[in-house]
């Protein structure tokens, strides 16, 4: 690390918002240099990998060049395996992460109230976040959807948050591999000593900067680089953009031996330095016992990787489709374009003509076309065969070899992105049963379990910084809108710290045809002792209707009037049959009363016999039991046949 000139106490770091102005331009031009070298051993470090990722970008996005070999305009098609691999996954995991307004879950850490405080603190900071990256956050839906797209090719990209102030809000951008430069053996992204982002201002926007005290007000020339460092700039374009350098890294800055987390910006053409900000605050130093002695720096973390899979070599890039399908889709393009050539060939035939002969175009003949069918043309030659005087090239229909060669090329493709019928919305088998599928399904995406498994974490992980920056940033109280309802939620929610956030995504299921063949079957199950309430929730769910809550919210529905009125038409009868009842006077005599009183003494004694188990007095009061059971049976009897006498024989 350069010494410089000037150092900092870290008190004066922290009252500083503009760290820049506190250093004289030869230390500015020290910081710059350091800058740069670092920045040129992390480019160089990935130098490969980048040459490799830009030959798999052109076929992914299928750039036509013309061809002119073995002929004029010959064929030069790209197959798009790369951009329907890049398609299909991103059509299967964008719809799994953004799921219509709900994209974060808040969870509830440790154990809750009698109240319920903590779990609904839990439920308030889900929606507010959710709130947050769908309709406050204008960049992040469109960015994630562009991550998921780009992501199979590279294997790896970025997002970069923060709070912008002159927004007034966070912001989470998606951010290109080729545009931030780590060095490509880092172990890891909270390791790395530094990560330099690349990116372009407008010169209107670079005066905006200055003017807000965000950049040094300094002279800069006109650009001299571009974004693509392939491309030479425009000469004569007053509002071409500026390329800068925006390294996140760590220096001794207090002079104490312990270099500080800093972002720190430079012109990428003049290397000038124009703008040193922090990455810490007061609340992430760790001191030691004696409170004089800086233990360590906890610095914000801006950048989130998204990874696709883990590369062989240990890379911080990862590995993606462009490393993988490559040679394969390279291959295919060799095989199509030799059989469209040879039967190209093939079909136009040309060769070799003797001068006997001519096609009243000139004594050296020419090119004869048939345009009509039927059609003859005067050839001017005296001979005894005209054959004699032709001789067409040999050429060879396309080669079936070759042709077996590019269907193996394709589904071996196909099976490495798993681009089968089944997965792109194709049912090879009508008869196949529901189940059978599903587990075809799981099956056949077992690869794509352990993807979406690495962009859950790593979209936990974003969502860990945006929790972090309203722990910081978000107003007193914040209002925002859940369909329709308007609600409230204050900083101090996200400062308690009692709570964790989550995608709502299940990284399990990865396809809406799994989660809707899953949910079909529990419908099958309503009614057989589990929840139907849990059931129907996710039969809603899984079939992603438009404010499922409210349907999962609705009223009770009124009463069927058919089953009103019979149940009126029974308690009518229930009464008519109390008030005949209630004309004839039943009479229990008291030698059935005392019957009954026994009855109820007896059943008492044998709970009581069995509670204590007695033994051979259970026996004893079993035979009075139906003692009395036998008498009262004949006494009820007797009194049906009084009665039947009384009314004439009648019952």
């Amino acid at each position: 690390m350069p010494d410089l000139d000037k150092t900092l106490t870290i008190d004066k770091i922290l009252a500083s918002q503009s760290l820049a102005e506190e250093f004289d331009d030869e230390d500015l031009a020290t910081i710059g240099q350091s800058v740069w070298d670092g920045y040129e051993i992390d480019e160089l470090s990935r130098a490969s990998w980048l040459e490799s990722m830009e030959e798999a970008f052109e076929l992914a996005m299928l750039v036509m060049e013309q061809k002119d070999g073995p002929f004029t305009k010959s064929s030069n098609i790209k197959y798009p395996l790369l951009a329907t691999a890049c398609i299909q996954f991103g059509a299967r995991a964008y719809p799994n992460f953004v799921k219509g307004l709900d994209v974060v879950k808040g969870i509830p850490i440790g154990k809750d109230d009698e109240a319920g405080t903590k779990v609904s603190r839990a439920e308030r900071i889900g929606e507010h976040m959710s709130y947050q990256c769908i309709n406050e956050m204008e960049e992040w839906e469109e960015d994630t959807d562009k991550l998921l797209t780009i992501l199979p090719i590279p294997g790896c990209v970025f997002k970069e948050t923060y709070f912008d102030s002159g927004l007034g809000r966070n912001v989470s951008a998606f951010l290109s591999a080729k545009d931030l430069v780590i060095n490509y053996y880092a172990k890891s992204m909270a390791t790395a000593p530094r990560m330099t982002k690349i990116y372009s201002l407008y010169p209107n926007e670079i005066e905006e900067k200055m003017r807000g005290g965000l950049f040094l007000d300094i002279e800069l020339d006109n650009p001299q680089s571009t974004m693509d460092n392939n491309e030479e700039p425009p000469g004569n374009d007053p509002d071409q953009p500026h390329v800068f350098l925006a390294q996140h890294t760590y220096y001794d800055f207090d002079g104490d031996g312990y270099k500080e987390p800093y972002i720190i910006t430079i012109h990428k053409d003049t290397k000038r330095v124009v703008r040193i900000v922090r990455r810490f605050e007061i609340e992430d130093i760790k001191f030691n016992e004696a409170k004089d002695k800086i233990m360590r720096i906890t610095g914000f973390q801006h950048f989130t990787r998204f990874i696709f899979m883990h590369s062989p070599d240990g890379s911080i890039y990862g590995w993606g489709y462009g490393k993988i399908l490559t040679p394969i889709n390279r291959s295919i393009n060799t095989n199509i374009n030799q059989l469209n050539d040879a039967g190209t060939l093939h079909n136009h035939q040309g060769g070799f003509k003797g001068k006997g002969i001519q096609f009243n175009r000139g004594r050296g003949g020419g090119v004869v076309k048939f345009t009509e069918l039927g059609e003859w043309k005067d050839v001017g030659f005296v001979g005894d065969d005209i054959r004699k005087q032709l001789f067409p090239l040999p050429t060879h229909e396309p080669s079936s070899v070759l042709f077996n060669l590019l269907g193996f090329m394709v589904q071996a493709g196909d099976r490495l992105s798993s681009v089968s019928e089944l997965f792109s919305g194709e049912q090879s088998n009508a008869s196949e049963r529901p189940t059978t599928t599903l587990a075809r399904i799981e099956q056949g995406l077992k690869v794509f379990s352990s993807i979406h498994k690495r962009l859950f974490r790593a979209f936990r992980e974003e969502y860990k910084k945006l929790y972090a920056l309203n722990a910081r940033f978000l107003e007193q109280e914040a209002y925002y809108t859940v369909l329709d309802d308007r609600k409230a939620i204050k900083i101090d929610d996200y400062k308690m710290g009692d709570c964790d956030v989550i995608p709502v995504a299940d990284p399990n299921e990865l396809s809406n045809t799994q989660k809707i063949m899953k949910a079909e079957m529990l419908m099958e199950r309503l009614g057989t002792g589990l929840s139907d309430k849990e059931i129907n929730k996710r039969w809603v769910e899984a079939m992603q209707f438009p404010d499922a809550k409210k349907l999962l919210d609705a009223p009770e529905p009124p009463p069927d009037p058919k089953v009103v009125l019979e149940q009126g038409k029974l308690d009518l009868e229930n009464r008519k049959f109390a008030f005949e009842v209630s004309k004839h006077e039943i009479t229990i005599d008291e030698s059935e009363a005392k019957i009954i009183k026994m009855t109820a003494d007896t059943i008492k004694a044998l709970a009581d016999a069995e509670a204590a188990e007695v033994g051979p007095q259970l026996a004893i009061y079993e035979a009075q039991m139906k003692e009395i059971m036998e008498e009262r049976k004949m006494k009820m009897q007797e009194r049906k046949e009084k009665q039947s006498a009384n009314n004439g024989g009648g019952v």
